[in-house]
């Protein structure tokens, strides 16, 4: 009992003595401070759902609100603002909890954009969009660059990728190094991890050590396609490309797979080559 006590006048003590300290800087009780003696009330705020912020209008939340509800995966819309103005793009996920969604752009690039600045579109503009931009990368691409960096023409050699060969990297591709030349063949036939791209037919590799490998041409590497089904592929044929799929059967006997789109559910046959490895996230 003696020790709460003292423990109660201690802090009373605290209290009174915050009271001095502003008393001594000219504060009264009931009074406000500084020089106009104003007393100013504090401003009170409500915080937003889902993080949408404090400065955003009540109108807009509710929008946000409507919108999470009823776009769906899949939807086709158009970006009512920023860089991206007037694309077509295709959801691939929605958060409720930030109001926000990831879709993939006409050109093959995923975004994250707020529900608010969708609107809905249509699967014919984001397809005409689409092959708009892949006859763009067709004609940059076709202009042949120099052949070689080595005066050698073996076929282990590290020259430069001829141009008029459709660029496949992607990030998070599952792939092979195939060059014995590259890094003293320290890493011939080994398997690594697009994690970057410097340019279309350059990229940043990781290897199953997590070593960084910079400035990896696309012409050393192989596509690699798992063999547990179900796995993860990504696309790389004109039709489909960069498309993620499952993978439901692979012959070896003829080099090809049979897969199914995650998107579309549309189901493929593929050779080795026109398909690989994909270990990125998806959604199934």
């Amino acid at each position: 009992k003696q020790w709460y006590q003292r423990r109660v006048a201690i802090t009373a003590g605290i209290s009174e003595f915050g009271k001095a300290l502003m008393r001594g800087l000219g504060w009264e009780e009931g009074k406000g401070v500084g020089r106009n003696r104003k007393v100013v009330k504090p401003v009170d705020f409500t915080t937003q759902k889902r993080t949408l912020g404090v400065t955003i209008y009540e109108e807009e939340a509710a929008e946000a609100e409507r919108l999470a509800h009823e776009f769906k995966l899949g939807d086709y819309v158009e970006i009512s603002g920023g860089a991206d103005k007037g694309k077509h793009a295709k959801i691939l996920s929605i958060s409720l909890e930030t109001s926000r969604a990831i879709v993939r752009l006409p050109s093959d690039e995923m975004i994250d954009v707020a529900l608010i600045g969708l609107k809905a579109g249509n699967r014919e503009q984001f397809l005409k969009q689409r092959d708009s931009a892949q006859e763009v990368d067709a004609d940059i691409f076709a202009t042949p660059q120099s052949k070689s960096k080595s005066k050698s023409n073996g076929k282990n050699d590290i020259v430069d990728q001829d141009q008029k060969v459709r660029p496949w990297l992607h990030q998070d591709l599952k792939v092979r190094i195939v060059c014995e030349k590259f890094k003293k063949g320290r890493y011939y036939c080994k398997k690594v991890n697009i994690i970057d791209i410097v340019d279309p037919y350059t990229c940043i590799c990781r290897t199953e050590s997590g070593k960084l490998l910079e400035d990896v041409p696309q012409n050393i590497l192989e596509t690699v396609i798992p063999k547990a089904r179900k796995s993860l592929v990504m696309l790389l044929n004109k039709a489909n490309r960069f498309e993620v799929a499952e993978l439901e059967e692979r012959d070896s006997k003829r080099n090809q797979i049979i897969v199914v789109t995650l998107q579309e559910k549309q189901v493929a046959t593929v050779s080795f080559d026109e398909a690989c490895e994909y270990v990125g996230h998806a959604i199934r």
